[in-house]
């Protein structure tokens, strides 16, 4: 498996979104998030209710996490270089999920190496 990490990522500004209600809503929270902006997020959304967490430098480089805890289950896509992934073992928390925006933000590429996408 070949990891491409984008050290440009890591200074980029990521606009931090959330999306809601199966796409009804959606709030931006930063242009320019911040790990504290992103733990907060995730800490503060009931995942009980369907909903979306995207982190996007534009329009083709962007992950996204979501879905809920009870009836739909989680799941992470992300887009790169004009193409779409998605996890092929979703994660099982919130915290799994923090865990990828976080290694996303952070431009380490982590989050590929400990999942698979498909």
């Amino acid at each position: 498996m070949q990891i491409h990490l984008n050290n440009n990522k890591k200074n980029s500004k990521m606009k931090l979104t959330v999306i809601s209600n199966y796409g009804s809503e959606v709030k931006e929270i930063s242009p320019s998030a911040t790990v504290e902006q992103i733990e907060k997020t995730m800490d503060s959304i009931n995942w009980n209710l369907f909903h979306q967490v995207v982190l996007s430098i534009n329009d083709s480089s962007w992950i996204e996490v979501g879905g809920n805890l009870k009836d739909d289950g989680l799941s992470v896509t992300y887009e790169e270089n004009g193409r779409q992934y998605i996890i092929d073992e979703p994660p099982s928390s919130v915290d799994g999920m923090k865990k990828i925006l976080l290694s996303y933000h952070a431009g380490d590429g982590r989050f590929k190496a400990e999942n698979v996408f498909i």
